[in-house]
């Protein structure tokens, strides 16, 4: 800044500008003397009024002259100056006199001794360079770090002539002045002042900084203030309400582009304000403005807004100032006051608990017993309000209560009620545990969370005096910061591209730890993956795919089997799973996909992230979970394959409970509309699988446009949309309708039938039985009949597992596996009968050798089967042997469960029995093929079909329907249903067809039976007739 010497100048301040012949300008402030009377003319001349000036050998003219400041002497000596419009008091006068530039005072008079050359105002336009050069040619020498050398001043003599030279050509310039040196081969700064009362032309300052460039071989870095002007609405210079809204807008002479708005807090690094849940930028022509709905503490700090031209940043910024108001954690020591003792006076200490925010409250209690004390910092951030109150006993009152005001600077208000209840000698209480005191029943106690971990502890206390389970959520510092970070991005305070990598990283970090092993803390890591992929969302914008690294390690982490439980909140909460699902999903779609191979990094533990090309996409798969996608595609396609969070989400389909697949497959594309997948899920027989995708808007899993591949493709699955798929299968077994009724009314009609049966064989046995083949025949069946009622009645015995002991269950299941088998053994001795009695027709049997036979097949081989079973299976174990839930054998798999030491012999026996049929009705076709007469055909067919129904049931061929029951699975409609009735049909009234066709069906039976009833009728009759004649000789 310049003065003219030799101008005693005392009440007037002149603005002037002056140009050389090197075009070269600089502004003088002069001080002028006039009359108080020739104060008007003289202003009017000083519009019409440019000089010539006499400049060494060159001459200057002085122009644009303006009145600046107006002084005027008192009485006593003194000077009053005041700013004219548009000029304020210069930085110098402030600090010397800050009464002149408080908010009410300024531009107002101002008092100065006499004489006070530096009472001047500066224009409000005002503009202020902050730069720094860099020369490229020049090295660093150590005289450089002394300001006081010759090289040193040297140096800055030569680079301010070369600055001054190119900068004063700058309408308005007025000072430059280089401040330091530094290394980094040269690096100076400087400052450089502008008044500049007219438009400021930013073209200019770029055209000189690129001439210096050039001429100087050095580069510039300009930062410039006073061209960007910033307002805000509400007025920057007053301390805005808690939660109002404010808008803050930057405003420049000409377009320069958009500007980059940063806020920043404290020392923390800046943030730039984005578009978020709570802020908005709007850009205009020469305006850029950011709308904050809610002004809280996380707005408090210095705003600026920086605009790029030309490698020079153009900077407003303000402090933006809001008066507090706190969240209140409020709570007394102890919580529940215990009349019980013999003390009867209590000094309850009463604790409202704030973060410590800076804010300088009033504080005030409800009651004026109440004696405040000091705050207490408590660490964590935290500061305590404590207070003591008085509680009498002999009040007998139930409870009592504090109330806590919070007033900040703009008398707004805050406030909390601290509920004090009291225990008396009536009182039911939870006892002291732990770290918990005695709590009274009904009620909750709180505690804040131990150092290190942010939130709340909280347990209640029965009504019926018994602790529930601690509810906490405490979330460690780590987390809780990161949280908060990822809100700031979702609320509008940084771009997510930039710091997203950051958050998934210290995410990855937190997950590691064994401190994660909590709800609270696996909800917050949920939360912070929920939040950030909303806040790119909002961005509308994507992260690097180098960022999956980290996404996929932490997000598997999760899923560890070590935090299973941590999964659950005492409060079932089946969303987080939904929402980290969701989040799974956002942040795959928020990423920019690259092209190429799969990166390894993206396969861990639980979580793996398969990338493809376009070209790739029809032979996608993710082998190490031995899942697989096809999708006709030629955008790039994403499979994010996650195992372990299936378990974690509701299993029901349509209110049918379902058992989950171990892996969710979630595939990401662009104009796919059909999916073909290959979901491992290992299916019991006749369980229905579905193939189905979780729905987010209902929470629940659906199969609308899905498609299970069927009982021959158990795994695969079609889909006409993209999701997170899976596969599920029933807990329950198809059930076919009124299966099990018409099973157990075939059982209680075999039952007496066979019971009926036993009954006519002893009637008839010593009029059949009159030949070995007869006494053979009849001897078999007997057994089998007693084998069959047995094994039923055990059947019918175990209709609900549940119910009965389990070594009852244990005892059914061993006396049905027995006797079924003794069943099916004795049909086998009377099939070999039949088979050596047509074969070998002259050669017969000898009684003791065929009897001991059959006595040993029919019970012998079923006993060493069943035992031979029973020891191999854990000596009857239960889930090895037999089940409980059915009373009968294992299965466990195709070839696996003690069920094949029942269905193998079963079936040898079953086919011998076909043999044997079919050698029987070959024996009867031969005299048809001999003779050829149609008659005999016709009697042929007659025997043929009289065979097979009276053998079909004694020999147990209907049970060939048990073999393709085991090949039809009950998926396969509707041929596995009819081959299930028939199996349920004929094998249930075995013992009715038995009864018919082996009691009834025998001619000599019949006979044998007809005669013996007619006998009894004839013995019934004789003796009817004797006692009537005897009754009549008496009277007579």
């Amino acid at each position: 800044m310049n003065s003219c010497a030799g101008l005693i100048l005392i009440l007037l301040g002149l603005f002037l500008k002056a140009s050389s012949e090197e075009i070269s300008t600089n502004a003088y402030y002069l001080e002028l003397h006039i009359e108080a009377e020739a104060y008007e003319n003289f202003t009017e001349l000083l519009k019409k009024l440019n000089l010539n000036v006499p400049d060494g050998q060159n001459t200057a003219t002085v122009q644009n002259i303006s009145i600046t400041t107006e002084c005027n002497s008192d009485s006593s000596g003194q000077v009053n100056c005041s700013c004219n419009e548009n000029y304020t008091w210069s930085d110098e006068v402030c600090k010397n006199y800050t009464q002149c530039c408080t908010n009410d005072q300024n531009n107002k008079l101002c008092t100065f001794k006499t004489p006070n050359p530096r009472a001047m105002c500066l224009h409000k336009n005002t503009v202020l360079v902050n730069g720094s050069f860099t020369v490229l040619a020049e090295p660093y020498v150590r005289y450089f770090d002394d300001p006081a050398s010759k090289q040193y001043q040297d140096f800055v003599k030569n680079y301010t002539e070369k600055l001054e030279t190119i900068y004063s050509r700058l309408t308005w310039f007025d000072t430059l002045k280089i401040t330091k040196l530094r290394q980094g081969s040269v690096i100076g700064e400087f400052w450089m002042m502008i008044t500049s009362p007219e438009r400021f032309v930013s073209k200019d300052l770029e055209n000189a900084t690129s001439t210096l460039q050039f001429t100087s071989n050095a580069t510039f870095d300009l930062n410039v203030t006073g061209v960007v002007k910033m307002t805000m609405n509400p007025a920057f210079q007053k301390t805005l309400n808690y939660s109002a809204s404010v808008n803050i807008t930057c405003t420049t002479p000409e377009d320069l582009g958009k500007p980059e708005w940063l806020f920043q807090q404290n020392a923390s690094n800046p943030k730039q304000i984005t578009s978020g849940l709570e802020s908005t930028v709007i850009n205009s022509n020469c305006n850029s403005t950011v709308y904050i709905k809610a002004t809280t503490e996380v707005w408090k700090g210095t705003y600026k807004c920086s605009y790029t031209k030309s490698n020079i940043r153009y900077i407003a910024s303000q402090y933006l100032d809001i008066a507090l108001l706190p969240r209140i954690f409020s709570t007394s020591d102890p919580q529940f006051p215990d009349c019980r003792q013999s003390q009867k006076r209590f000094q309850i200490k009463v604790q409202c608990i704030v973060p410590d925010a800076g804010e300088a409250y009033q504080i005030d209690w409800n009651d004026k017993s109440i004696t405040k004390e000091q705050p207490a910092l408590l660490g964590n951030g935290l500061i305590s309000y404590q207070a003591y109150k008085i509680i009498y006993c002999d009040e007998n009152k139930e409870n009592t209560s504090a109330t806590c005001t919070f007033k900040n600077r703009n008398n707004q208000t805050a406030n909390a009620t601290i509920n004090i209840n009291i225990i008396h000698a009536t009182t039911k209480v939870c006892p002291k545990n732990s770290e918990w005191a005695t709590a009274k029943a009904g009620f909750t106690a709180e505690k804040l969370c131990d150092f290190g971990s942010v939130g709340l502890k909280t347990r209640n206390c029965l009504s019926n005096g018994q602790w529930d389970n601690v509810t906490s959520m405490c979330v460690t510092r780590d987390l809780s910061d990161l949280l908060n970070d990822a809100k700031d991005l979702q609320r509008g305070l940084g771009i997510v591209k930039e710091n997203a990598y950051n958050i998934f990283d210290r995410l990855r970090i937190s997950t590691e730890q064994q401190t994660v092993n909590s709800f609270a803390n696996v909800n917050a890591s949920v939360d912070v993956l929920a939040t950030i992929t909303n806040a790119s969302k909002i961005q509308d914008s994507q992260w690097d795919a180098k960022v999956l690294s980290v996404i996929a390690k932490s997000t598997s982490n999760l899923l560890n089997g070590s935090l299973n439980d941590s999964w659950k909140s005492y409060n079932v909460n089946e969303s987080l799973a939904s929402t980290y699902l969701q989040a799974i999903e956002d942040v795959i779609n928020q990423t920019y996909l690259p092209t190429g191979d799969t990166d390894n990094d993206l396969i861990q533990e639980n979580v793996q992230i398969t990338i493809y090309k376009g070209s790739d996409a029809n032979s996608t798969s993710i082998n190490s979970f031995k899942v697989n996608a096809t999708c006709q595609s030629n955008s790039p396609t994403v499979q994010t394959a996650i195992k372990n969070l299936a378990s974690k989400l509701p299993n029901n389909l349509n209110k049918q409970e379902t058992d989950p697949s171990d892996i969710i497959l979630s595939v990401i594309a662009d104009n796919c509309n059909k999916i073909k997948l290959e979901l491992r899920k290992d299916r019991l027989p006749n369980h229905e699988m579905y193939c189905v995708f979780w729905n987010f808007n209902t929470s629940q899993w659906s199969d609308e446009g899905c498609k299970w591949g069927g009982v021959d493709n158990p795994n695969i699955c079609e889909c006409e949309h993209l999701s997170a798929f899976t596969i599920l299968m029933a807990k329950e077994p198809i059930k076919l309708l009124y299966n099990e009724e018409l099973t157990y009314a075939g059982l209680g009609l075999s039952i007496g039938s066979l019971t009926l049966c036993l009954v006519i064989e002893f009637l008839v046995w010593n009029a059949v039985v009159k030949s070995n083949i007869a006494h053979f025949r009849h001897t078999v069946l007997v057994n089998i009949m007693v084998s069959l009622l047995i094994a039923d009645c055990s059947f019918l015995a175990s209709p609900t597992p549940s119910s009965n002991p389990s070594n009852w269950c244990l005892s059914l299941t061993v006396m049905k596996h027995f006797c079924y088998l003794a069943v099916f053994f004795w049909m086998m001795c009377l099939g070999l009968g039949l088979l050596h009695q047509v074969i070998f027709v002259f050669v017969h049997l000898r009684k003791k050798v065929y009897l001991g036979l059959c006595f040993f097949l029919g019970y012998v081989c079923p006993l060493l089967i069943v035992v031979v079973t029973f020891i191999s299976h854990n000596n009857g174990a239960t889930g090895s042997y037999y089940s409980t839930e059915t009373c009968w054998l294992m299965y466990k798999g195709v070839l696996k469960g003690s069920i094949y030491a029942f269905l193998l012999p079963v079936f040898v026996i079953v086919f011998v029995n076909m043999f044997t049929m079919a050698i029987v009705i070959s024996r009867i076709l031969k005299p048809t093929l001999s003779e050829g007469s149609s008659h005999d055909e016709k009697e042929v067919a007659r025997s043929i079909v009289k065979t097979v129904v009276l053998l079909t049931p004694t020999l147990g061929i209907t049970w060939i329907l048990g073999l393709f029951m085991q090949m039809l699975d009950l998926t396969k409609q509707p041929y596995a249903q009819i081959v299930n009735y028939a199996f349920t049909f004929f094998n249930s009234f075995q013992g009715f067809f038995i009864l018919l066709t082996g009691c009834f069906g025998e001619k000599r039976v019949r006979d044998a039976l007809l005669k013996r009833l007619r006998s009894q009728q004839s013995v019934n009759y004789k003796s009817e007739s004797s006692t009537r004649m005897t009754s009549i000789t008496k009277q007579k």
